[in-house]
């Protein structure tokens, strides 16, 4: 059972390093998502047999399983790539070759790099950690191109050291080991460091395995909502970024 209390109990150490996600947590790919799924379906209508609906939904569904492939090293982050736009048609009954594949990926990606954008409430906790000379990295699954260009893209490079990403150190999370790179890299210990993700499975538990401290960004709560799990290590929820500042903020002031 869940319990609401004060934030003031759940910790108590006065030095951190604060470690992020990227994907859903500070940056909103899904808007980007959304604007080339409606393309593609728009240009290919004719070859589709599902409504828009049922076509936006299913292609998250493949997105993310085979993503989570990628991820455990089925799939190179190109074929990934791919793999969802040739899954897509098939189910709706139209077998592509690669050139029809690649035809139909570029319509989803040039209308998907127009979408994609921090969070309304990702810039502000990034200042205040900064402001406030808290130590912040980044620890995201994707593959580097892809992933550096987003921090570019919204001009983020610079508030993180280190920048961990998969394709990059060759393990993705939920595997603890890129936890531990992230920590040797960072110089920090796992007591005093703190990860903020939105995903249970990929974010939560194994960095609570590991043994950080964990900041459970679940946007479905109310955004003034904190919840309390464990103490130790320390496991809170929140709806916002805000609240995860407003809770980071106690345990230094």
């Amino acid at each position: 059972m869940r319990i609401v209390i004060m934030k003031e109990l759940c910790h108590n150490e006065n030095s951190m390093t604060v470690f992020f996600d990227l994907d859903r947590t500070l940056m909103n790919f899904e808007i980007g998502e959304d604007m080339g799924i409606k393309a593609v379906f728009e240009n290919y209508r004719d070859e589709l047999k599902m409504p828009y609906d049922e076509f936006r939904s299913t292609w998250k569904v493949v997105a993310q399983k085979i993503f989570d492939e990628y991820s455990a090293g089925l799939h190179t982050f190109d074929e990934q790539r791919h793999l969802r736009v040739k899954k897509m048609f098939e189910l709706n009954g139209t077998l592509l070759d690669d050139n029809g594949i690649e035809e139909r990926f570029k319509v989803y990606w040039s209308n998907y790099e127009k979408g994609v954008g921090l969070f309304p409430d990702a810039l502000g906790i990034l200042e205040n950690l900064k402001k406030h000379n808290i130590p912040t990295g980044l620890i995201s699954n994707g593959d580097t191109s892809n992933q550096r260009w987003k921090l570019n893209k919204e001009k983020l490079t610079d508030y993180f050291d280190p920048i961990i990403i998969s394709g990059e150190v060759g393990v993705s999370k939920p595997d603890l080991r890129i936890f531990e790179i992230a920590l040797e890299k960072a110089g920090a210990n796992k007591e005093t460091s703190w990860y903020v993700g939105d995903s249970p499975v990929h974010d939560i538990e194994p960095a609570l395995k590991f043994g950080m401290n964990v900041i459970y960004l679940n946007r479905k709560l109310d955004a003034n909502e904190l919840i309390c799990h464990k103490e130790k290590p320390t496991y809170i929820e929140v709806g916002s970024l805000d609240k995860a500042w407003n809770y980071l903020e106690t345990i230094f002031s």
